[in-house]
């Protein structure tokens, strides 16, 4: 009695007298895809019983600002960054249905150079003065770019910030490199030294001036 009640469960006849076997499921190929915005995937959807008699179902995307689908065919479109979530249904029976998140990310601009606002710097020994890097193109994804000294004991610089700092007379080069394809640009820091502290405003030493005999 079991195997006639799922045979009348699933099982019906058409207006041909033709018997109909319902859909009892739906499953796809993925259930999670990542895309770039352009790019294209199809998807695809498994409906069983093999032998049921309308295997056809509808796609839709829940937010269609990041990802779209067609409607018949289940091919996935990336718009732009965001995530979607893609529904195939049964026609069968509505409540059939499978799901696949598909993530957008936002397309990737390579660096293809970087500059600093000057190529040599002097500083007067205990001064601060912060290098400007400019990644190119301007829209390039990860503009991320790391500062180093060639010569610490002269002058260091904040490997964020490109804040270099002189230390001692000498000589140091300062090179800016981004995270993205390590492109690098230099500045030259010459450090000089501080003035003399014996030495007044105009020049005049101490030992300029004449010292009286004591009698």
């Amino acid at each position: 009695m079991a195997a006639i009640a799922v045979l009348a469960t699933n099982c019906g006849k058409n207006n041909d007298g033709d018997v109909n076997v319902s859909v009892t499921g739906v499953t796809l190929n993925k259930t999670a895809l990542t895309l770039l915005p352009g790019d294209t995937e199809t998807l695809t959807a498994t409906v069983t019983p093999d032998n049921a008699t309308d295997k056809t179902v509808a796609w839709s995307s829940d937010n269609t600002n990041a990802a779209t689908v067609n409607p018949t065919t289940g091919e996935v479109t990336g718009v732009s960054a965001g995530t979607a979530i893609i529904t195939v249904t049964s026609n069968d029976n509505a409540n059939l249905k499978a799901t696949c998140t598909v993530t957008v990310k936002a397309a990737t601009v390579a660096v293809t150079d970087v500059s600093i606002n000057v190529s040599a710097l002097t500083l007067q020994a205990g001064s601060k003065q912060t290098l400007i890097a400019t990644v190119i193109p301007a829209n390039a994804t990860n503009k991320t770019v790391t500062w180093s000294s060639g010569n610490e004991n002269v002058a260091t610089v904040d490997p964020a910030t490109g804040e270099v700092t002189a230390i001692i007379q000498g000589e140091a080069v300062i090179t800016a490199t981004t995270e993205d394809g390590e492109h690098k640009a230099s500045c030259t820091v010459t450090v000089t030294p501080l003035p003399d502290s014996s030495t007044d405003n105009q020049g005049i030493g101490i030992d300029d001036f004449p010292v009286n005999p004591v009698l």
